[in-house]
């Protein structure tokens, strides 16, 4: 995608879909509708809400969320099209939902042995320790 538009309005899209069926979703969709209003859409709303609820009913929600990323990409690019000035609105928009949309919680695990004398190190993830395990030949750690 080296249209500029095009690339943002398929990051706006891509937040706002990843902001459906989370607690950042009634910000989300009222912003949205009121950026998606500057095209004349009516009802904008509720096709939101329809999309949030396809997502969220979807036996595949990964394919259903790609499809709505698509759907509202192609509005997000009509609307900047005709208002350009909506690229700041829009930028603004994806930074205020990034903060608000839920991350996934991370976890990590690593399982590190050392055997017949040799030595075992171990480091994974943010604000990680590193723990040195040492196998000695009479058995003990």
């Amino acid at each position: 995608m080296s249209d500029p538009l095009a690339t943002l309005a398929m990051t706006g899209a891509t937040t706002l879909v990843a902001a459906m069926a989370t607690s950042a979703w009634d910000f989300a969709r009222s912003r949205v509708a009121a950026l998606l209003g500057r095209h004349g859409d009516g009802d904008v709303e509720a096709r939101l809400q329809r999309s949030a609820d396809r997502v969220s009913a979807a036996s595949e929600p990964e394919t259903v969320r790609r499809e709505q990323v698509t759907r509202w990409r192609d509005d997000l690019v009509d609307v900047l099209r005709e208002h350009p000035d909506a690229q700041d609105e829009l930028r603004a928009l994806i930074a205020e939902l990034r903060t608000r949309i839920p991350q996934p919680a991370q976890q990590w695990m690593q399982q590190v042995t050392a055997h017949a004398g040799g030595s075992a190190f171990g480091a994974l993830g943010p604000g990680s320790s590193v723990h040195v395990h040492y196998h000695h030949s009479d058995g003990t750690s």
